[in-house]
């Protein structure tokens, strides 16, 4: 009987070790699967913008620089591009981490966070004419515009500040279509930052045509453009700083610069480049600078 009570014993006893040995195993496969587990995938939607965003990674200036941003941070980034509106009512559901490219407003800053400056930008006044324009060429009050016929995109943050100088907007679905308002003298004057402008100009109107298109010399607006993210979002404060840090280390690398004058965002001639932080400087007059808003 007491054999019999001291085997039990080591059997119990074995039982016991084994069980040690698999619960280590099982904390040491689960930490190596943590440590090779694929990276975490953050959900960015935008839209139709080029050269700034666009399905078409040739047209995309920043789907190219968050990719290079993505392997810095860790992470991966998946973009969906859908309208404007729904993209930015995605985000403040929770179902995309971020939309780009925005600017902080007071009523958006109640419900989400802004990146440092993705890239800067001049909205200018685009027009058309076969013959020598009779517009002004310059303003320093948007109510000195208030004979002529404007354009523009519904839902951009202009709206409202046409709406305030007394001007009515003829309102297009996106930039394209506005664009080709003006063409056929629908409107005198459409909104558009100028790289993105001259970009749909290029893009949809035949080559002899290019020269009729104008823009005034005041700039409508000058500012820079952000991705933006919810407050609510899980972490949201953590991983925008470390999608801070990663860009700033790409500006420093100088993978920025090259990104931006493969797209065409920065202008390469003898030798020297000037990006969209220099033309910044050269153009915010404080005269012109009628307010800081973009998309």
């Amino acid at each position: 009987m007491i054999a019999m009570g001291i085997a039990s014993i080591l059997l119990f006893a074995g039982c016991l070790r084994r069980l040690y040995l698999l619960g280590a195993l099982g904390v040491a496969w689960s930490y190596c699967s943590a440590s090779y587990a694929a990276p975490q995938t953050l959900i960015i939607v935008t839209s139709e913008l080029p050269p700034y965003t666009s399905a078409k990674p040739q047209d995309s200036f920043l789907s190219a620089l968050l990719q290079e941003v993505g392997k810095e941070m860790g992470v991966k980034f998946e973009f969906r591009f859908m309208p404007w509106a729904r993209g930015e009512q995605a985000v403040d559901s929770l179902q995309a981490w971020a939309t780009m490219p925005y600017v902080p407003t007071p009523e958006r800053e109640k419900k989400f966070l802004f990146s440092i400056p993705l890239y800067a930008k001049r909205t200018m006044l685009f027009h058309y004419s076969e013959e020598q324009p009779s517009l002004p060429k310059t303003f320093t009050d948007l109510r000195e515009l208030s004979r002529l016929r404007v354009g523009g995109v519904r839902g951009y943050y202009y709206e409202s500040v046409f709406s305030d100088a007394g001007i009515k907007l003829s309102l297009a679905s996106s930039e394209e279509q506005s664009f080709r308002m003006l063409r056929a003298g629908r409107v005198d004057l459409v909104p558009a930052v100028e790289v993105v402008g001259w970009n749909i100009i290029r893009t949809i109107f035949p080559p002899e045509e290019h020269a009729h298109f104008r823009v005034m010399d005041t700039p409508l607006n000058v500012g820079y453009n952000y991705l933006m993210t919810s407050r609510h979002y899980p972490q949201a404060e953590q991983l925008l700083e470390r999608f801070n840090h990663a860009l700033r280390a790409l500006e420093l690398k100088g993978v920025y610069r090259s990104l931006a004058i493969q797209h065409g965002i920065v202008k390469e001639s003898q030798g020297n480049t000037e990006d969209a932080a220099l033309m910044l400087e050269k153009h915010s007059d404080s005269t012109h600078r009628f307010f800081r808003e973009g998309r």
